[in-house]
């Protein structure tokens, strides 16, 4: 059983019984081991960046009212990247199993395998908020390539001069998006596309710059604020596809509390946000979406819809092999892509998805 993976909860972190914070309206592993049924989000830690969290984390005010949500506390573990990566794994596939959605408290370390190896999708669509291209051997995205699972990636905050030049043509290579650090601050509300039709969402600390965030595990002077991480994660949680969400790349100290309360309240913004998901998952179909047609110049045929709902927009990826039965796969976009359409231009959005189609 599932509960065999994880150590309880220290009674030590739940200081008050405020009725309207966060650890008196959630299911916390202390004297029985939280119900899986009717549950929406559960809470996992890995190591003592969870702890530290925990005791801001719960003393939040609690606002949500469409989820019931969990701590299943710490995982089990002899600290070893082969033992957290099979323990979590399992975890994954049982939380799968029961349309659960876990928010993994990581450290500083690979989870690929257990991401790869828990979440069994046949093509996946990975988001990472990091200063890095991660491309390497054991990266996500690569082991995606590599197993033929790999939809798209991307890659937000990503920092020029840390990046090799090939690297950023590799990412182009593989329908991954590379948003730099710059576009990213200044067109913020850009990243919500991208995540909206991410299937994994990981958030790599050393994203936030130095001054905002002195615990990632390395110090970079540039990067985000505090409050544009917020703003990011709570886009990820009002991704409709988004299933699993990972904190990696920190160290936090009990002397340095700002860093904890941060982190606390990028959870909290993650939880907000899947409490508001809209739901309005593309259907051309449906009346609650207009569609639109665009013709490119050189014979591409173009779709797009947009919800009555919520304003956002898709664009239908296009199919190579119509006479194959396939379910329709849309990417999320901005009405600038339709806009360049319309004019019978291809977006490069929609003529990198068709290379990868």
């Amino acid at each position: 059983m599932i509960e065999s993976f994880f150590e309880p909860i220290s009674k030590t972190l739940i200081k008050k019984k405020n009725k309207g914070i966060i650890s008196a309206n959630i299911q916390l592993n202390t004297t029985l081991f939280p119900s899986l049924s009717g549950l929406d989000v559960a809470i996992i830690g890995i190591g003592p960046n969870a702890d530290l969290i925990r005791k801001h984390l719960y003393q939040y005010s609690f606002q949500f009212s469409g989820i019931e949500i969990a701590d299943l506390g710490n995982l089990k573990h002899q600290n070893t990247v082969a033992n957290i990566n099979a323990g979590l794994a399992e975890c994954l596939i049982i939380l799968r199993e029961n349309n659960v959605i876990p928010i993994i408290i990581g450290e500083s370390m690979n989870y690929s395998s257990a991401l790869l190896n828990g979440v069994n999708f046949s093509s996946i669509d990975y988001a990472l908020v990091s200063p890095y291209i991660d491309l390497t051997a054991d990266s996500i995205t690569k082991q995606l390539l590599k197993k033929n699972k790999h939809f798209h990636s991307s890659f937000i905050g990503t920092q020029t001069f840390l990046n090799t030049l090939d690297s950023i043509q590799e990412c182009s290579d593989h329908f991954c998006e590379n948003m730099g650090l710059g576009h990213t601050r200044n067109n913020i509300a850009e990243t919500e596309p991208l995540l909206r039709q991410a299937d994994l969402f990981e958030f790599d600390f050393r994203a936030i710059a130095h001054k905002d965030f002195a615990s990632a595990t390395e110090s970079l002077p540039n990067g985000l604020t505090n409050h544009e991480a917020c703003v990011i994660c709570r886009y990820a949680g009002i991704s409709n596809h988004i299933g699993v969400y990972l904190l990696n790349n920190f160290i936090l100290n009990k002397e340095n509390e700002t860093d904890q309360m941060q982190a606390a309240q990028m959870i909290w913004y993650l939880l907000n946000g899947i409490d508001n998901r809209f739901n309005d998952h593309p259907n051309i179909k449906s009346r609650n979406f207009i569609v639109y047609k665009c013709h490119g110049e050189n014979g591409e045929d173009m779709l797009f819809i947009n919800s009555l709902a919520t304003g956002r927009w898709w664009m239908q990826v296009p199919d190579k092999q119509p006479q194959k039965k396939k379910v329709i796969k849309f990417v999320g976009c901005n009405e600038a892509d339709y806009d360049i359409a319309k004019m019978g231009e291809v977006p490069e959005k929609w003529y990198r998805a068709s290379v990868k189609s």
